[in-house]
């Protein structure tokens, strides 16, 4: 009884983070056991945030392709586990859900739209509209980040800040050439640090924590793991 009122605490704190991390864990199943090369393929150009889809569907092409990647789907899920259940932790499932909703969105139309600024230039060839884009890599850049300045516990912070500094080499690969997985990222990062500023001043400024707030005393057993 005790192990089941546990998991109820969890699934009843952590909706999103749970959410999140199942459906990029069922996607990343179906790509890897149920669908042939061909179709994994068809499915990464499908949900690609490039300029021909953003033309056509961008509400529909921004919310799919968090959960569609094109590998290291067991590094991009502990990295996004590591992020997201911390600013879950600190700032409560809606504010975070709105943290990593707007670095994803940022992150997408700005680097796009350098793209397609460079493209209208001549400083790109007309490949650049069908590139593939797609994962979650948006969304664990703003949550490592905002969970390493802002999360609670410093074990977890370092934790964080371990794993941005691992990554953040390949992140953040290509910057210098505009390249657009590269600058989205940056974008991400930045609005993730900016995003938790502005919650933490406001959750300050309001005094208590919002419905859907996680508390901020120990979290169950296997939260922090996760």
């Amino acid at each position: 009884m005790v192990g089941f009122a546990r998991l109820r605490r969890i699934l009843r704190s952590y909706p999103m983070p749970l959410t999140f991390l199942g459906l990029f864990a069922a996607m990343w199943m179906v790509q890897a056991l149920i669908l042939p090369p061909g179709a994994r393929q068809a499915v990464i150009a499908w949900a690609s945030t490039n300029l021909a889809n953003l033309a056509v569907n961008p509400v529909g092409t921004m919310v799919v392709s968090a959960f569609v990647a094109e590998g290291s789907q067991g590094v991009l899920l502990v990295a996004a586990a590591i992020g997201l259940f911390p600013i879950t932790r600190r700032f409560g499932n809606l504010r975070a859900v709105a943290l990593i909703t707007a670095s994803h969105v940022l992150g997408t139309l700005i680097s796009q739209g350098i793209a397609l600024v460079r493209l209208e230039a001549g400083l790109l060839s007309d490949s650049i509209r069908t590139i593939p884009d797609v994962g979650p890599s948006y969304v664990l850049c703003a949550a490592l980040v905002a969970a390493f300045l802002y999360g609670h516990g410093r074990v977890r912070r370092l934790v964080a800040l371990a794993w941005w500094c691992a990554l953040v080499p390949v992140l953040l690969d290509g910057l210098l050439t505009l390249e657009v997985a590269a600058v989205g990222h940056l974008v991400a990062m930045l609005t993730g640090a900016v995003a938790g500023r502005l919650l933490l001043l406001r959750e300050r400024r309001r005094g208590p924590a919002p419905l859907g707030a996680v508390p901020a005393g120990p979290p169950a057993a296997g939260a922090a793991e996760a």
